[in-house]
């Protein structure tokens, strides 16, 4: 294996207190009740975006379809502000890394939160220890297209089959199928395992330790 490209919400740090913090800021801007985290769990995984539309939704807000960009962006300079307040890296992860490039694999993170919001958490909790970081960036699709994962593997000069994609969540598990690369599922994130075996997704690992042994089966 020459290269492992993470997800970064829910398979590299928990960051759900930080997003559900950031959708409650605007849910009482549109005085409606705060989603709880049960409910936050549900409405990421594709970007901020879908997760305030899912926020409010679950809220029952009323909004004029043209404030919803308005809405967006106090959304984004909210977290953007406080984007590592609660934000944790999961038990063991920096291990794992080093044992990944201590076999010569390179790293990368590949994630549907803006690409400013990553590079700062990336820079701040795992500071140097990926060759490439990328969030959605203007005019580019979100996962599941599989741009962000050819150019990882252009980056990482390999083939398909030299490359593994961690996620925790049915986009990243149909991300990894768009590019062709393996697909490895944490169900320690923000999908169950219940949810990911009721998809047909697979294989899954329910902790760090897991995720490592299946790395190198």
């Amino acid at each position: 294996m020459k290269g492992i490209l993470f997800d970064l919400d829910g398979t590299l740090v928990d960051t759900l207190e930080d997003i559900r913090a950031a959708l409650n800021h605007v849910m009482a801007l549109c005085c409606c009740r705060e989603i709880s985290a049960s409910e936050c769990r549900a409405v990421v995984g594709n970007g901020l975006r879908k997760a305030l539309i899912g926020a409010l939704w679950y809220s029952r807000a009323a909004y004029p379809e043209d404030e919803l960009d308005i809405l967006y962006r106090e959304l984004v300079d909210f977290y953007s502000a406080n984007a590592c307040v609660h934000s944790r890296v999961y038990d063991g992860i920096p291990q794992l890394l080093d044992e990944a490039k201590g076999m010569g694999c390179m790293l990368g993170v590949l994630s549907n939160k803006a690409d400013s919001l990553v590079q700062e958490i990336i820079g701040r909790l795992l500071p140097g220890r990926f060759d490439f970081v990328r969030g959605l960036m203007e005019g580019e699709r979100p996962k599941p297209d599989k741009k962000g994962v050819e150019d990882f593997i252009e980056l990482c000069k390999a083939t398909c089959e030299d490359v593994t994609m961690v996620g925790d969540s049915e986009v990243d598990w149909q991300t990894a199928r768009n590019a062709g690369v393996r697909p490895l599922i944490v169900s320690y994130g923000y999908r169950s395992a219940l949810d990911l075996v009721g998809q047909g997704i697979g294989p899954l690992a329910s902790s760090v330790e897991e995720l490592g042994r299946e790395l190198w089966n």
